[in-house]
């Protein structure tokens, strides 16, 4: 697990994987990309149109869905996370509130229908984690829908039922894909990506801007003209989609398309129902970019430091830090040095609030790993995250698989400067700082049909909620 892998740390995936492939799937291909007749917001300017959208559900705190309901009675927070009120029964509740807004928005002009199918290339201008300026691409379509095991829509992350359970209520009352899901495709010689980039140069201004409140700008294109819908569709046909993000909601879109099958069994082959809103970006992309989730850890019962460090030591070697912490060119230093890692080992920045300092944890050749529940796929073995929660975690701390899918003691952060923070305040045990996962490991586990740990990746930025949407039961040809 830790030798060497600095030749597999770009965004290419390793040769070894094209062999994978043939065996797993046979020829590439995938799911039908269409346009669709999209829905949007009257207001199409950034100053208006910066109110009205959301990011993702599940990316939203309690505190941060009030503020943005507050913002307008037409946030589309109001639609895609709407609150319990006190007396909610079968016949009055979130998700029918949801329906009724939705609804009512379009009666009175608030979200129009545009009036023909279109392609959506959207545009993301960001300052990322890093601090590094970066602009992003990728294409809004109608794609087809498919389970996992016909191999051409694969996972890298795995689901809960509760949120399933949330999104299908949802797709049952409002009928609308409210934002895409995110999902990559391979795109060796970058061909699907210049024929975005051509798509935007060709399609004049763009019909929607906005800003969201990380700072990213979002900018927003229809492409209608039959000669480049034809271009862009051509050159995604051959193309695997990996879900980067969205996992939720696309298994509770097959879960609706399954019920619908079942209750009106006999639809076209190009009903709606069986397609899902979906942005596909290229991992050729100069602007994809993953960042780490880093964990938290709290509610460690009978812990003790000392101890700790000692068991670490049967399979890390354990590097503790002169640089001062609380200082930030002190955090600046350690991170780096945890960086130098990258690719190369199996390595953690650990902070400790009962002494203060940080320690570089680097899985030793010779660590005697028998008795420690590793997956047994050698790629998912491989992974930093897996690692983290398998050694340290699970066999050394306690925490069970269970408690940590719940989070009962696991906190994740993507901002490392707070880790460090929130740790050496004592309000957590301790912090464990980890490298980004490169794209080819996620490539490789969706494809050996593996799952990661919750939070393995950090795709940033979010897709916003609200700059397109589609009716599910309108038909595509």
């Amino acid at each position: 697990m830790a030798a060497d892998r600095g030749r597999h740390s770009s965004l290419k995936a390793p040769p070894v994987l094209a062999g994978v492939r043939g065996l797993l799937y046979g020829p590439r291909r995938m799911p039908d990309v269409l346009p669709f007749r999209g829905i949007r917001y009257a207001a199409s300017r950034a100053a208006t149109l910066s109110r009205l959208i959301a990011p993702p559900y599940d990316s939203v705190s309690p505190v941060s869905r009030d503020e943005l309901a507050a913002r307008s009675p037409h946030n589309l927070i109001h639609v895609t996370l709407g609150k319990d009120q006190p007396g909610d029964g079968p016949t009055d509740n979130k998700y029918l509130r949801a329906a009724q807004a939705f609804e009512g928005w379009l009666a009175d002009g608030t979200l129009r229908g545009d009036p023909e199918p279109a392609l959506y290339p959207l545009e993301q201008s960001f300052t990322g984690p890093d601090g590094r300026p970066r602009v992003r691409r990728g294409l809004i379509a109608a794609c087809r829908l498919h389970a996992y095991k016909e191999g051409i829509v694969l996972p890298h992350e795995k689901t809960l039922t509760a949120p399933k359970a949330d999104r299908l209520e949802l797709l049952k009352r409002v009928k609308a894909n409210l934002s895409p899901i995110f999902a990559l495709y391979e795109d060796e010689g970058a061909e699907g990506h210049r024929a975005l980039e051509a798509a935007i140069a060709g399609a004049g201004e763009p019909v929607a801007e906005a800003d969201s409140d990380d700072g990213t700008r979002h900018r927003l294109w229809r492409v209608e003209e039959p000669g480049a819908v034809e271009t862009l569709r051509r050159v995604l046909t051959a193309r695997k989609a990996f879900i980067a993000d969205g996992h939720h909601r696309y298994e509770s879109a097959l879960a609706y398309r399954d019920l619908v099958d079942r209750e009106a069994p006999g639809l076209g082959p190009d009903a709606g129902h069986r397609f899902i809103m979906m942005t596909l970006c290229s991992m050729a992309d100069p602007g994809l970019v993953i960042y780490p989730t880093h964990r938290l850890l709290t509610g460690l019962t009978s812990f003790e430091l000392g101890r700790f460090l000692d068991q670490l030591g049967r399979f890390f070697t354990v590097d503790t830090l002169i640089e001062d912490l609380h200082r930030p060119a002190g955090r600046a230093w350690a991170v780096a040095r945890l960086a130098e890692h990258s690719g190369k080992s199996t390595a953690f920045l650990m902070v400790s609030g009962e002494d203060g300092k940080g320690r570089i944890l680097t899985l030793r050749d010779d660590a005697d790993l028998a008795g420690v529940p590793l997956p047994r796929n050698v790629t998912l073995r491989e992974l930093d995250v897996t690692a983290l929660h398998s050694i340290v975690f699970q066999h050394l701390l306690g925490l069970s698989q269970r408690s940590q899918e719940l989070g009962e003691n696991v906190r994740y952060e993507m901002d490392a400067g707070e880790v460090v923070t929130r740790t050496l305040s004592g309000e957590h045990q301790l912090g464990f700082l980890v490298n980004p996962t490169p794209m080819w490991q996620v490539q490789a586990v969706a494809e050996s049909g593996e799952t990661m740990p919750q939070k393995s990746t950090f795709f940033y930025p979010k897709l916003a909620s609200g700059l397109v949407m589609r009716r599910i039961h309108e038909d595509l040809r």
